[in-house]
């Protein structure tokens, strides 16, 4: 789940109550597991970074815990890959599976739940070309200059589920629109804030590289859109996030998704 890659920085670190004027400490798990249909199972369990010095882990094995996953009722047990690391190999994630897992951490059950969602119905785009200008240092953005319509993307959403869109260039090359200076280029990447409509857009501004873009349309769970809007480009905002997850923090969700592309070509 490259494309989820931000998330999962938040997700590896302590949560807000462990900060630097509290001194108590409690050795609480923390799982990483995003079931995206058409994917085998991988879920990453890490431990807490608290802001103490010596902080009293509990004598626990991160790399062997006893996991066991149940999809559709049916039990599996993940082979561990290390670093905190299990999957199972053997299953393909489909739309509307349901997943429990469970494993003891000391005292606690630690346990979650989730489906995987519908994948996106009647995805689609107003336009899949959009032609830009190059702006180089002698030629910034004016006011007034015109700029192209952007591309509306709609989907079916009766029950007001959340969606995001994702959007990936995929040349081997990336070809900058514009001119970044000393700045430090842009990742070929980048993603829209979850949307519980059935419409997002994509501005001529969005776009920072032209070639072929992968516009991707994720389905995904209320817990997942919790988690995005309560976390920010700092980790450390992470308090306890909205999960399904019982005697620990993190994610544990199910997604779908559906995919277009659109081309960038230059004015």
């Amino acid at each position: 789940m490259r494309y989820l890659g931000a998330l999962s920085i938040a997700l590896s670190v302590c949560c807000a109550s462990c900060n630097k004027t509290q001194q108590a400490f409690t050795d609480t798990p923390i799982i990483e597991c995003y079931l995206n249909a058409g994917d085998s199972l991988s879920m990453l369990v890490t431990r807490q970074i608290p802001f103490i010095d010596d902080p009293d882990y509990l004598n626990i094995d991160i790399e062997n815990l006893a996991i066991s996953i149940q999809r559709n009722g049916v039990t599996y047990i993940p082979t561990s890959l290390g670093d905190g690391r299990y999957s199972i190999a053997e299953i393909e994630i489909m739309s509307g599976d349901s997943f429990n897992f469970y494993f003891d951490y000391g005292e606690l059950p630690v346990l979650g739940y989730t489906i995987v969602p519908t994948k996106p119905i009647d995805f689609t785009a107003s336009e899949f070309e959009m032609e830009i200008e190059r702006l180089d240092s002698t030629t910034m953005p004016q006011p007034g200059m015109e700029m192209p319509d952007p591309i509306d993307l709609t989907w079916s959403n009766d029950d007001n589920s959340y969606y995001l869109i994702v959007v990936e260039n995929t040349e081997s090359e990336l070809d900058p629109i514009r001119d970044f200076g000393d700045a430090e280029p842009p990742g070929n990447l980048f993603r829209k804030s979850p949307t519980n409509s059935g419409s997002d857009r994509l501005s001529p501004m969005d776009f920072q590289y032209y070639g072929t873009h992968r516009v991707i349309l994720y389905h995904v769970q209320a817990d997942y859109a919790a988690l995005y809007n309560e976390s920010t480009s700092s980790s450390q905002n992470l308090s306890n996030p909205s999960t399904s997850i019982e005697y620990g923090y993190g994610i544990f969700t199910g997604m779908n998704a559906d995919t277009l592309y659109v081309e960038i070509n230059e004015y």
